[in-house]
C-alpha cells in the first residue's frame, strides 16, 4: 500500500510532467506562429494593370509552396489613388513588423522606402527607380529595396503610331504631373520623338476631373495620342477613349489592359509576368537570400496588341506586317 508521502511525491511529479508537456506544446505553437512569414502589399489604386501585377506576385509565391493563410500571411491595402494614404499604409506595415513589403507603383514604393530602412521592400510598376530616389543605380541594391521596373521602349510606341498614322507630326501625351514615372516618360518621349520627326504635345493633369477638358483643349492639335504608364491615365481609359473616338483620334498605349480598355494598339508589357518575377524575388527572400544580392529586373519582351473595335470605329487600314504580328483583342464596346 502506497503511503501518503509517496502519493504526494507522485502527484507533484505528475504535475511537473504535465506542466512540462504544456510548456513544450505552447513553445511548439509559438514556434509555428513565428514561421508564418508576413507580407504587406501596398497598391496605389485598383486598376487592371496593377491588379495583374499583384495576381502574378501571389501566384508565384503559391507555385513555390507559399500560400496565404497556410505558411505566409498577406495583408493587401489599397490607397485609392491617395499618395498621403500610401504613407499611412507603409507606416502601419512597419509598426506591425511585417517581414516583407511589396509596393505596387512608384508612390507606394517611395512611401515604403521612406518609412523603413530595415524591412525588405520589393517594388513593381516603377518606371525609373533611380529618378524616384529608390536606388542609386540599377546594378545591385545598396539598401533594403529592389524589384521589377516597367519602362517600355517608348520609341517602339511612337514608331507604331507613325506607321499606323502615316504623315503624323504631333503626338498628344496626357500624364499626371504628380507622378515621377510619368514625368520621366514624357522626357523620354521627347527624345524618341526627335528620331521620328515628331513633336510631343504635353497634356498635363493632376486628377481625373481634369482629363476630359485637358484632352478636348489639345485634341485638335495632334495626330494621335501616346498614353504612358501612369496610374491616373490607366484608371481613366473610358474618358480618354470617348474623347479620342469623338475626334477620330487613335491612342497608342503601353500595355494590353490599356488596349482592351480603349487604346488602339501597343507594344506593351505583361504586368502579370512582372508581378510573377517579383514574387520569385520574394521567395528568395523568404528562403534567406539577402535583398542586396537581388538586382532589379528590367522588362525583356513586348507584345504588339491591337483593339479591333477601335480599329473599326476609326476606319484604320492596318499594314499587313502589323496584323501578322499582333494579338487582336475585341476591346470594350
Amino acid at each position: 500500500m502506497v503511503g501518503k508521502k509517496h502519493l504526494t511525491s507522485l502527484s507533484k511529479c505528475l504535475g511537473f510532467i504535465l506542466l512540462l508537456i504544456i510548456s513544450i506544446s505552447l513553445s511548439g505553437c509559438s514556434s509555428q506562429e513565428q514561421e508564418i512569414f508576413s507580407i504587406g502589399i501596398s497598391q496605389i489604386v485598383e486598376n487592371p494593370v496593377l491588379d495583374l501585377a499583384r495576381e502574378g506576385f501571389i501566384d508565384a509565391l503559391k507555385e513555390k509552396g507559399y500560400e496565404d493563410g497556410k505558411n505566409i500571411k498577406i495583408d493587401t491595402q489599397f490607397a485609392q489613388g491617395d499618395i498621403a494614404l500610401t504613407t499611412t499604409i507603409a507606416q502601419n506595415f512597419v509598426s506591425q513588423k511585417k517581414d516583407l513589403i511589396f509596393a505596387i507603383s512608384t508612390p507606394s514604393a517611395q512611401s515604403a522606402f521612406q518609412s523603413t530602412k530595415e524591412i525588405p521592400i520589393l517594388f513593381t510598376a516603377v518606371t525609373d527607380p533611380v529618378s524616384a530616389g529608390l536606388m542609386g543605380n540599377l546594378d545591385l541594391p545598396e539598401g533594403n529595396i529592389t524589384g521589377t521596373t516597367d519602362l517600355v521602349p517608348i520609341e517602339k510606341q511612337l514608331k507604331l503610331g507613325k506607321k499606323i498614322f502615316p504623315g503624323s507630326k504631333k503626338v498628344g501625351v496626357p500624364y499626371n504631373t504628380s507622378e515621377v514615372n510619368s514625368q520621366v516618360q514624357v522626357e523620354l518621349a521627347k527624345e524618341a520623338a526627335k528620331l521620328e520627326d515628331l513633336e510631343i504635345v504635353e497634356i498635363p493633369v493632376t486628377n481625373s476631373s481634369e482629363i476630359e477638358p485637358a484632352l478636348r483643349a489639345k485634341i485638335d492639335e495632334v495626330d494621335f495620342l501616346f498614353l504612358p504608364s501612369d496610374n491616373l491615365i490607366a484608371s481613366s481609359m473610358s474618358i480618354i477613349t470617348k474623347v479620342a473616338l469623338d475626334n477620330n483620334i487613335g491612342a497608342i498605349g503601353v500595355d494590353e489592359p490599356m488596349v482592351k480598355n480603349g487604346a488602339l494598339a501597343c507594344e506593351g508589357l505583361d504586368y502579370y509576368k512582372l508581378g510573377y518575377e517579383t514574387g520569385l524575388m520574394a521567395v528568395d527572400i523568404i528562403n534567406g537570400k539577402n535583398i542586396k544580392e537581388i538586382p532589379p529586373s528590367k522588362p525583356k519582351d513586348t507584345q504588339l496588341t491591337i483593339n479591333q473595335y477601335i480599329v473599326n470605329n476609326l476606319g484604320v487600314e492596318l499594314p499587313k506586317d502589323i496584323l501578322d504580328e499582333a494579338i487582336i483583342v475585341e476591346g470594350e464596346k
